[in-house]
């Protein structure tokens, strides 16, 4: 992020020549227009012998190239331009300051050190007070990165003074921020708020990568304080900048602040909302970073194919040096291409197996409460039916009962006196009169039909002619797997009787004499 502030900080040092490139989208026409253009004004510099413009075309070109992701070109660039202007000026520091913050960007911090250091030692002899104050930055970077603390707070208050003095508005949010970030590392959070708050109140455009930065950090600085009332609104004012700005780096850094906020407030759906987010626009991130690299390295490609084309009418012998050069980046191109979709393909490879295994989760315990259910169902029509089938033996038991009572009243009729003659007929007739009573089978049967709803519909269905009220009790009795005695018993009537019912049922039924009444009817 520091390495982007410095950039910003740098360019102001280069002359007018600015650039119509955004990082959104690569036209390779008008980035090929560009280079053809620097290139067009480096020629007739070179006609012209001068050093000065030649290199400052160098510088464009390293800028260019440095802006389209190709460090090495730009590096390249930024070295021609201070071979061929040797003098050591204002120039070369923007130039050495340039290379450094590649090397910081690149997490080379020795070399970036190495390069920064020499700015200081240039910049104090000519004085070039812009050039020490962005070298000073850089190392403070340098030495923040490398944990030196102490040492970075030293050289980015370095920096501070000198943009001070020049009065310089950019520099001095730059710096305020550095200092901010160091002071958050320290966990020193009022000392960071106060440096970002400096920093937002010196950056005046309120849409640059730089003010949507700073206001992050003021919410970063705020969540960790746990004020995450302000963090929130803060967060949200910069997601709704970068998304203004279509600055994508920005709005990916706003939600993964927002979905920290929300996860440490244990608002884990919404931080989970916002994390989602953040992975859709990292990936669309990676996807244009992809395509950029691509598409830089294909104008790359077409700018070294047309040097090549010059060189060609010069120096036959370097032909083959340049197409292999040319061939190699293309081939680092594809490697790189195949590796990142290799990489997306395992992702998403790893993501489809993930989601499966929780559909098989999901499946799985549906299938556990399905069988869970029938379980219960099943045991719960086993005791219905095992009171059903009680019910039915009782009634079968209080009706042989009753009969036993009826025939010993009956033989008592013939043996006593008169006053015995005149009672037992009419108890006779109450006894045969409660053993013919309806009720008790309505009942019966309306407790088998909550067990078997559609037995009785279906058995309709099958039969040949209209069954009688006693043909459905045999039925019912047959569903409920008792003995023909145990049926007698029941329906109060000989076995011979149920023998014969069972006869005259089989004809009405669509069964040959080899089926077995009982297991078609159990079977329906």
């Amino acid at each position: 992020m520091k390495f982007l502030k410095q950039l910003a900080l740098l360019l102001l040092c280069v002359s007018s020549y600015k650039f119509s490139y955004t990082q959104e989208n690569i036209d390779s026409n008008q980035v090929l227009a560009k280079i053809n253009a620097i290139n067009t004004e480096l020629n007739l510099a070179k006609h012209k012998n001068d050093t000065l413009n030649m290199a400052r075309n160098y510088i464009f070109l390293a800028n260019f190239y440095k802006h389209l992701g190709l460090d090495s070109e730009a590096i390249r660039n930024y070295h021609q331009a201070q071979d061929i202007y040797l003098k050591k000026d204002t120039l070369y520091v923007y130039a050495n300051n340039k290379i450094a913050s590649i090397h910081l960007h690149l997490k080379q911090y020795d070399k970036a050190l190495e390069y920064s250091q020499r700015s200081i030692s240039i910049g104090n002899l000519i004085p070039y007070q812009k050039g020490l104050a962005s070298a000073s930055a850089i190392i403070g970077s340098v030495y923040e990165k490398q944990g030196h603390y102490d040492k970075a707070l030293n050289y980015q208050k370095q920096s501070l003074i000198i943009f001070e003095t020049l009065s310089d508005s950019t520099g001095i949010a730059l710096t305020n921020e550095n200092i901010g970030s160091i002071y958050e590392d320290l966990e020193q959070f009022d000392l960071a708020y106060k440096y970002f708050t400096k920093a937002y109140n010196f950056e005046t455009d309120s849409t640059t990568n730089l003010k949507i930065n700073i206001i992050n950090n003021l919410s970063d600085v705020n969540r960790k304080q746990k004020k995450y009332k302000q963090a929130l609104e803060l967060t949200q004012r910069a997601l709704q900048l970068a998304r203004q700005e279509h600055n994508k780096q920005q709005e990916e850094s706003a939600l993964k602040d927002l979905a920290r906020t929300y996860a440490e407030l244990q608002h884990f759906e919404k931080a989970y909302t916002y994390l989602n987010q953040q992975k859709t626009i990292q990936e669309q991130a990676l996807k244009n970073q992809n395509m950029q690299l691509v598409s830089a390295m294909e104008v790359l490609y077409n700018v070294k194919e047309k040097e090549a084309q010059v060189a060609i009418l010069n120096k036959q012998n370097k032909i083959s040096e340049t197409r292999q050069i040319a061939i190699a980046l293309i081939s680092i191109a594809i490697i790189i291409v195949f590796v990142v979709w290799l990489i997306h393909l395992k992702k998403r490879k790893k993501q489809e197996q993930k989601l499966l295994k929780y559909k098989q989760k999901l499946l799985q315990a549906d299938l556990n409460i399905k069988t869970a259910q029938e379980a219960s169902l099943k045991r719960e029509i086993d005791i219905k039916i095992s009171a059903l089938t009680n019910y039915s033996l009782n009634l079968a038991h209080k009706n042989k009962l009753l009969a036993d009572v009826s025939r010993t009243l009956n033989n008592l009729k013939t043996r006593n006196g008169d006053f015995v003659k005149t009672k037992l007929p009419n108890i006779i007739k109450d006894i045969n009169s409660d053993l013919s009573k309806e009720n008790e089978w309505t009942e019966l049967m309306a407790y088998f039909s909550q067990i078997n709803p559609n037995f009785f519909t279906t058995l309709k269905e099958q039969v040949h002619e209209e069954l009688t009220s006693s043909e459905m009790r045999l039925c019912m009795l047959l569903r409920l797997n008792l003995s023909s005695k145990a049926i007698a018993s029941i329906l109060n009537i000989t076995p011979d009787s149920v023998r014969i019912a069972r006869y005259r049922m089989r004809k009405k039924l669509p069964i040959t004499s080899k089926n077995d009444l009982q297991a078609y009817i159990l079977n329906l």
